[in-house]
């Protein structure tokens, strides 16, 4: 029966050993990254980012999507990004896809070009870069993306604001890093942090059974959705183990 689901789990590594930190994200969001069970996570994070407020001048608030590898941080941090309110409310929206390589330079031409594609900004320098993104961003309310983050350096995080900070953006600007670290979450942070928690057994049993039988209309037979539930309860609620299949 199980082979007929076409289903299997895995056990998730969650250290940085088990799973690369050089991976590529983007804001595009697949099939499988359709949410379940996340939908309140992120209104409350859109409602936080929207409506937090900060006087002082050249501050931009940060919020950490915190949680181990496999829980969806990605995922939320895409449906966030394409939530309607939160286009309406930002000028501008960025995602960079930081991983392992914490290089300032390297952000910031992220931004850039994600800012300006027609831009080649491969031999431009620290300064220029900052000249660009004023250019770019001047007078602008911006929402960055910062995912998969797993440099866990104060002084670096610091250099990087302080590069933001530069820039003469509207007041309001906001950045998102999803990272497996609580430290990194510590050293970000300005906002409550999300904490990531894993799924309800019903809501695994939903993303089996539509990654099994994605264009069923009627309900499947009983002895396959016992199969498939038993399945369900060896996800442990880690999202990434139920969209493992054959």
């Amino acid at each position: 029966m199980a082979a007929i689901l076409g289903l299997i789990t895995k056990k998730i590594d969650a250290t940085p050993q088990g799973i690369r930190g050089d991976r590529e994200t983007n804001v595009f969001i697949g099939r499988d990254e359709i949410m379940v069970g996340r939908n309140k996570v992120v209104y409350n994070i859109v409602e936080t980012l929207i409506n937090s407020s900060n006087q002082e001048a050249n501050f931009i608030s940060v919020m950490a999507i915190v949680g181990m590898a496999g829980l969806g941080k990605t995922a939320v941090a895409k449906a966030v990004y394409n939530e309607a309110a939160i286009s309406k409310h930002f000028d501008a929206r960025i995602w960079v896809c930081v991983s392992s390589d914490f290089s300032i330079k390297l952000i910031l031409s992220q931004i850039l070009e994600m800012l300006n594609p027609t831009k080649v900004v491969g031999r431009l320098s620290l300064d220029e870069l900052l000249i660009n993104l004023q250019e770019e961003l001047k007078g602008k309310r911006y929402f960055l993306v910062l995912d998969d983050v797993w440099n866990e350096y104060p002084e670096k995080w610091a250099n990087l604001m302080n590069c933001l900070s530069k820039i003469n953006s509207a007041q309001g600007s906001k950045i998102l890093v999803t990272t497996r670290s609580a430290r990194v979450a510590s050293i970000t942070e300005t906002l409550p942090s999300c904490n990531l928690r894993t799924l309800a057994e019903d809501d695994c049993w939903l993303i089996l059974k539509d990654r099994a039988f994605p264009h069923a209309s009627a309900d499947i037979s009983p002895d396959l959705e016992r199969i498939g539930r038993e399945i369900a309860k060896k996800c442990a609620g880690v999202p990434l183990v139920a969209k493992v299949r054959k």
